[in-house]
This record gives C-alpha cells, structure tokens and sequence, in this order.
C-alpha cells in the first residue's frame, strides 16, 4: 500500500547551549530574589523537560521578563514618533518603547536606540528608524528577539541567538549612507573585577 502522505516536518530539538542559557536567566531572577526557591524548582524542571521550542518558550514566559513593561494606563494608543532634520537622537535610560517608535533624521545625524532600562508597551514591538546619512545603533539585552524585517544598509550585528519566549523587536532600520549596529551593553570594568576579586580576608600581623 503507497502512503502519498508527506512527511512531517520535525522541528529541531533545543540544543544543549540553548538550554543552559535558559537555566542561566533562571538562576539570575532567584540570585536577584525576583523568584522564590519553589517556582525556580518548577521552572527547572520545565527547562530540563522541555522538547520543542515552544514547551521551552512557554516557561520561559512565565517568568519575570527581561525588560520592564510599561503600567496598562500609561501605554500609547498612537505611534511615539520622532522626526528632526539634522543632529544626533538617543534613547536611553527608562523611556517608552510604544508599539510602534518611528524615528527619522532628514540629513545627517546619529540615532542611539538603547533598550536595556526601557519601558516596553508590549510584548510584540516594532521600531522604525530611518537617517539619510550617519549611523544607527540598537542596544539590546541579552537574550532579547531582535528581528530584523527591513533594512537597507550595511548590518554589523553582535547579537546572540535569541531566548524563546523572551519579548520581540521587530527592527526596521535604514540609512541612505551610512551604518546600522546591533549589539549588546559592554559590561563595566569595575563590576567585571568584582567578579573575580573579593576583600582580603587576613588580618594584619601585630
């Protein structure tokens, strides 16, 4: 008997390096105290026992996320828009990331997008960046899903693989002449040391 079934398509399994991402955000929320000792149990076991990405997405989610969000009353209904003829934009700090950012430069200028302390409105935003000359950069937490869904310029990007389940970026961002870089935020030297080097514990001799 011939089957003309096609087959099915198996999705890949989540790989070991994936995984351990996973369980290294995990033991990061219960250092920070921002889950208790019972619900990072669960969510090991949810990690260990997850076969398809969207098992492992799925407790992932159900996490604390990695960005802030922003308070239901205060989100934007309309498009957060910013347009300027020359010079240099950046965001940074706790600003608003609305559903949709529209950033435009018409001339020569810098854009600075940094998302690490921003406020997201929702778990699915879009921000479109334009300059006609100059430079774009995106500063993203680790982790974060920056998709790339149009661009029309040279890409430097630094960015590792995504968490699934983790909030999306869907990043429009062009220049006529010029650059776009994705990367993540340098780590701070002295906190770097800190790491590494702890207080003598010996006492003086007398």
């Amino acid at each position: 008997m011939n089957d003309d079934r096609l087959p099915v398509e198996t999705e890949p399994p989540i790989s070991e390096e994936l995984r351990q991402r996973g369980i290294d955000v995990l033991q990061g929320l219960l250092a920070s105290g921002k889950v208790d000792l019972d619900r990072f149990q669960r969510a090991l076991d949810g990690l260990l026992g997850a076969r398809t990405h969207a098992d492992f997405a799925s407790v992932v989610r159900s996490l604390p996320p990695p960005v802030e969000f922003t308070p239901v009353a205060r989100r934007r209904q309309e498009p957060f828009e910013i347009s300027t003829s020359m010079g240099e934009v950046r965001l940074e700090g706790r600003w608003q990331v609305g559903r949709l950012t529209g950033i435009r430069i018409m001339g020569m200028g810098a854009v600075t997008i940094d998302l690490t302390e921003a406020e997201f409105d929702d778990w699915d935003v879009e921000i479109v960046v334009h300059t006609t000359m100059g430079s774009i950069t995106v500063i993203a937490p680790r982790g974060l899903d920056v998709r790339q869904v149009g661009r029309s310029a040279a890409v430097n990007s630094t960015l590792e693989e995504p968490i699934p389940g983790f909030p999306v970026v869907r990043l429009s961002a062009s220049c006529d002449t010029g650059t776009v870089r994705l990367m993540h935020p340098k780590e701070k030297m002295q906190r770097r040391w800190g790491w590494r080097r702890r207080p003598s514990q010996a006492t003086p001799r007398s």
